[in-house]
């Protein structure tokens, strides 16, 4: 066989190489156009509940609770004057030794058992007992990372950052850290991500507390006990990198939109998501400028920009540069043979 011939195939062969290696190829990951498309609806919560899911009570609003406070009035006995206020067990102490329980009571039941209880004291019936509302306060014991851990009395739909506040504000940075608050109300336990709490736009609107309230707070890591918090780190690439929580159905640029907004010499062709999968992790490449790569963000997904952004121009000049290398290598093989 012709030894030139040879070599001359080998330069067109390697030219190819350069020319045509970086053809697109198949797209082995879930695209965010793709998951738009089929409107596909990722969901990682593992254990915490999501705030559109929080018990509402609705049925206890009608019934007294712990915390309420309470007016009792007689004409003629003075022990019979005051205010009188349910403790955190919903037990309401009255004098004379009268103690009744005051939950899952209506007003009206609760103050039949009180006029019932001080019949005995009067002759003449205890149409001259007056019994009311003063106010409806309902204890909230809360505990953990606050300030002042203790019981406070709230409203009804008192939104937590409030319950929070009173106790003393959250011992820890939000922006920083992730937390989880643990809540016990009547028969149900449950958690939710006080993150997703301050981002919520609905902060009085959440949460019907019952009087009979524990509120835990702690911090929490992302894949702890089965209680996950889901989230998306981005870290480099970005003016402020960092953890950010997982958004159902947001776009990767809307990770990077919360991280401060990419480098101006961010390599836009160079971006990588890196992704925990059940064979270990997966490295996905991608082009931020090719709407049909960006791959559809997952919980726990780490985003990765390259930082050293290379101009069409600089790669023009490297390509020239690895092809005069090669074909001065090739020219003196010929001049040898």
């Amino acid at each position: 066989m012709n030894t030139k011939f040879v070599v001359k195939a080998m330069i067109l062969a390697l030219c190819g190489v350069i020319f045509f290696g970086c053809a697109s190829k198949k797209i082995d990951y879930k695209t965010y156009n793709g998951t738009y498309q089929k409107e596909e609806v990722n969901s990682a919560q593992d254990g915490l509940r999501q705030l559109k899911d929080v018990p509402r009570f609705n049925k206890e609003r009608r019934h007294m609770a712990p915390g309420f406070l309470f007016t009792l009035h007689h004409v003629s006995d003075d022990k019979l004057r005051g205010r009188f206020r349910a403790n955190y067990n919903g037990l309401l102490k009255l004098p004379y030794g009268v103690r009744l329980d005051v939950k899952n009571k209506s007003f009206k039941q609760l103050k039949k058992e009180v006029l019932k209880a001080y019949e005995r004291f009067f002759q003449k019936g205890v149409r001259n007992v007056t019994f009311s509302i003063k106010s409806r306060s309902y204890f909230v014991d809360i505990r953990g990372l606050v300030k002042k851990p203790g019981r406070y009395l709230v409203t009804q739909k008192e939104s937590l950052d409030k319950v929070i506040d009173q106790a003393g504000g959250l011992d820890g940075n939000i922006k920083d850290e992730l937390f989880s608050v643990s809540l016990k109300q009547k028969n149900q336990s449950y958690a939710v991500s006080l993150n997703q709490f301050y981002q919520s736009d609905v902060f009085n609107q959440v949460f019907t507390w019952t009087g009979e309230d524990t509120v835990f707070i702690k911090r929490q890591s992302e894949s702890s006990g089965g209680r996950a918090i889901p989230v998306v780190t981005v870290m480099s690439g970005v003016k402020n990198p960092g953890k950010n929580l997982y958004q159902d159905g947001a776009s990767l640029f809307y990770y990077l939109n919360k991280s401060g907004g990419i480098h101006e010499y961010t390599a836009y062709d160079e971006a990588y998501i890196i992704r925990k999968t059940d064979y270990g992790l997966k490295k996905i490449r991608f082009n931020l400028t090719k709407m049909e790569t960006i791959p559809s963000v997952e919980p726990y997904d780490i985003i990765m920009l390259n930082s050293e952004k290379t101009t069409p121009v600089d790669k023009a000049l490297s390509r020239t540069a690895q092809i005069s290398s090669i074909l001065s290598t090739l020219a003196l093989l010929l001049l040898a043979l």
